[in-house]
């Protein structure tokens, strides 16, 4: 498996990969209150954004993990994609959501694979939403790959997380750094960002924190420039 397919740690892909590593991470989006409330913050940032894009015919969601974002997006589209590295991922996914008899058998479909080199042509989906990977991509070349896969394959719209380089929460992290403590997180500029969106023909329409203390996480919304 080459790097674009394992871009993370081995021991964190086992784990993604695994049936209890799956499991758990459902879980902790049940259980755990930061999760609640990340969870809680993110789909009414979501609903807001969408409410700039309106509805469109397909979306794709990559990664879509266990699904814990499925019924919101599929509500903002006639076709969802979900896709994810992780088999029991898309599996446990396809479970929980795949049979829904009032969206129709045609609505959701499931697909295994990589969000550096997604199996899809150029502009072939209205709108991509990308959560919660790029802070796991072990480089800065892997993170600003995966930012232009995600522009090459949308039309309309791109709805993507990261880790800011100039958050407080890295900002705290780079002084444990220098202690010699922790390892440093894997961040992005947020001025980076937007220069790989203008170069794809992309602008950012929103970008928000998560929450000002406690995450480092941006959630951007970038529009493409013109008509499609």
């Amino acid at each position: 498996m080459t790097q674009i397919h394992a871009p993370m740690q081995q021991g964190k892909l086992q784990n993604y990969n695994s049936g209890r590593g799956a499991q758990a991470y459902k879980a902790d989006y049940q259980n755990k209150l930061h999760r609640k409330l990340s969870d809680r913050r993110e789909r009414a940032l979501l609903l807001r954004y969408f409410a700039e894009i309106g509805h469109v015919g397909t979306m794709l969601d990559l990664p879509c993990g266990h699904g814990r974002l499925a019924d919101l997006l599929q509500a903002q589209c006639d076709h969802l994609i979900e896709a994810d590295w992780s088999f029991t991922m898309v599996s446990l996914n396809q479970r929980d959501h795949g049979a829904r008899e009032d969206i129709g058998p045609a609505a959701r479909r499931y697909m295994r694979c990589s969000a550096l080199q997604i199996p899809l042509p150029d502009r072939s989906v209205d709108s991509v939403v990308s959560f919660r990977l790029s802070h796991h991509l072990e480089s800065q070349e892997l993170r600003e790959l995966h930012l232009r896969e995600l522009f090459r394959v949308a039309r309309r719209s791109v709805i993507v997380t990261w880790f800011s380089a100039t958050s407080l929460k890295n900002r705290l992290r780079q002084v444990r750094v220098a202690l010699g403590n922790k390892k440093p997180k894997n961040v992005l500029r947020n001025d980076r960002v937007r220069a790989i969106a203008a170069e794809a023909g992309y602008d950012e329409r929103f970008a928000k924190p998560l929450f000002l203390i406690g995450s480092g996480h941006m959630l951007g919304l970038f529009l493409r420039r013109g008509k499609s």
